[in-house]
C-alpha cells in the first residue's frame, strides 16, 4: 500500500480488486444489478470510475467476476473439506448449507442476482442457467454413487431428486434470509435423511 501525492492511497493491483468485489457484492446484494452504478461502487471504494474500470471494463464484467469468485471459493472450500472423504450427498449438501449460514451476505447477493437473471438480456443470465446444469448434475452423480452403496433408494430417480433437492435449498435460503430464526440447514438435512430411509 502506498500513497500518491494527492494522499489517495494505492492499493496493490489484487487487493484493490479484493476491494471492490467486496464492495460490489453489498451494493448488489441490496440494489440488484440494475440499481447499482459504477460510479457508486467506486465511490465508496475510494477510487475514480475510471480507475475501478482499470480492474473490471465494465459493470457487466464486475458482477461475472464476482459470481464467479464466490462459486470457486465455495467449490475450493467443500473440495478441501472432503478431501480423501467419500461424502453423501446428504453431507455435501449439508456442509454447503452450513457454510451459506456463514456468509448470508452473499446467499442475499446470489438470491437476488438469480432472480433477476431470469431476463435473457441479464449479463449473469447464461452464467446461472450453466450453474444450474452443473450442480445438478453434481448432485445426480452423488445420487448415483449413494444409490450404488445403498445409502439412498434405487427407486429414486437421480435428475428429479436432484431438481427437488436444489429447489428445497433455494426456497430454505429465501424463508431464511427472510426471518434467520428458520434453521433453513436443520430442515434440509431431515429432509435428506427422509429420502434415506424412502
Amino acid at each position: 500500500m502506498t500513497r500518491t501525492e494527492s494522499g489517495r492511497v494505492r492499493f496493490p493491483a489484487a487487493e484493490r480488486r479484493e476491494q471492490i468485489l467486496a464492495v460490489a457484492a453489498d451494493a448488489f446484494a441490496v440494489a440488484g444489478f440494475h440499481g447499482t452504478s459504477i460510479a457508486e461502487v467506486a465511490a465508496k471504494v475510494g477510487v475514480s470510475q475510471p480507475g475501478l474500470l482499470h480492474h473490471f471494463p465494465s459493470k457487466d464484467a464486475l458482477i461475472l467476476a464476482l459470481l464467479q469468485q464466490r462459486d470457486l471459493q465455495d467449490e475450493q472450500a467443500l473440495a478441501a473439506e472432503f478431501a480423501g472423504v467419500d461424502a453423501s450427498t446428504r453431507e455435501w449438501l449439508v456442509a454447503h448449507c452450513r457454510r451459506n449460514e456463514t456468509q448470508p451476505g452473499l446467499v442475499r447477493l446470489f438470491t437476488v442476482q438469480s432472480a433477476e437473471s431470469l431476463d435473457p438480456a441479464h449479463p449473469a443470465h447464461e452464467f446461472f442457467r450453466e450453474r444450474n446444469r452443473r450442480v445438478r448434475a453434481h448432485i445426480v452423480r452423488l445420487i448415483e454413487r449413494d444409490q450404488e452403496t445403498g445409502r439412498l433408494p434405487a427407486s429414486l430417480d437421480p435428475a428429479d431428486t436432484a431438481a427437488e433437492l436444489v429447489s428445497l435449498m433455494n426456497g430454505l435460503q429465501l424463508q431464511w434470509l427472510r426471518d434467520p430464526s428458520v434453521d433453513m440447514c436443520g430442515i434440509f438435512e431431515t429432509s435428506m435423511r427422509r429420502l434415506e430411509k424412502h
